[in-house]
């Protein structure tokens, strides 16, 4: 019986993925911060879809939980060949008014998470193949983004990292790909935000569930890069296509006011 390993998957994009997932018939280990949300989301696999559905309530950010992580599977001999890494922590602000601890967590759950658990599980999804990885990326990976530096830069290193480690694990059954969603509702303080975005922006704002159907899908293709969303994928082309002080205007104009909707 194989398993689809899902991190950060209780609340937003990881929610629907889980739900995705297991509409697919796919079996799911769900790793995410302990609370009613994650044992609420398990008993609803469990009933809606018949699948089996396994938790892990765990804070990601701290010391070991990705060795954690990996010894909980192996202790239940559950057998993973979907490696799902979207825990992720997100922030907008001014980069010297926000603290270097939790900078030092968000780069730990964007970047460090991402990777030590894809190191990990390596040898099992080898041995589980057709297996997958899927890294939640985003479009602002591919911007220099004001307000949101720390978390653009992690984006940007799991964009690179997914792609590379495509092409390397190619010819050994793995399938890399990366998301790269933009402007998702995925809570108050997000929604709020996107509120106050005008024309392609607003328009292009997507739920969950789109990101997840589309994600899975593509994922299942085969597809390195996976941008959800029409509007989306016009914004990433333009943006290999202007030039770097035309995309730089465009993005401070963007962001001018971010900093009412700091979190």
């Amino acid at each position: 019986m194989h398993y689809t390993l899902i991190t950060g998957s209780s609340n937003g994009i990881g929610r629907a993925l889980a739900l995705e997932c297991a509409g697919r018939g796919m079996n799911i280990l769900l790793v995410a911060l302990p609370g009613i949300e994650l044992t609420d989301l398990a008993t609803h696999i469990r009933n809606t879809f018949k699948v089996e559905c396994e938790t892990l309530g765990i804070n990601l950010a701290k010391q070991d939980a990705v060795k954690e992580v990996y010894d909980w599977v192996k202790t239940n001999k559950y057998n993973v060949n979907v490696l799902i890494n979207n825990v992720g922590l997100g922030s907008k602000g001014a980069f010297e008014k926000t603290s270097p601890e939790f900078y030092a967590m968000q780069i730990q759950l964007n970047v460090t998470t991402t990777c030590m658990l894809t190191r990990l599980f390596i040898d099992d999804l080898k041995n589980n193949t057709p297996s997958y990885i899927l890294n939640t990326g985003s479009l602002g990976g591919f911007f220099a983004m004001p307000y949101k530096s720390v978390y653009a830069a992690s984006k940007a290193f799991v964009y690179t990292f997914s792609l590379s480690l495509a092409l390397e694990l190619k010819d050994a059954g793995i399938n890399v790909s990366v998301l790269c969603p933009g402007g998702t509702d995925t809570n108050a303080n997000v929604k709020a935000s996107n509120a106050d975005l005008k024309g392609l922006a607003r328009k292009s704002i997507l739920q969950p569930e789109q990101v997840a159907k589309e994600a899975i899908t593509q994922m299942l293709k085969g597809r390195m890069r996976i941008i959800p969303g029409g509007i989306n994928k016009i914004s990433y082309y333009m943006g290999r296509m202007i030039p770097g002080f035309v995309k730089n205007h465009l993005v401070r104009r963007a962001f001018k006011n971010i900093s009412r909707h700091s979190y």
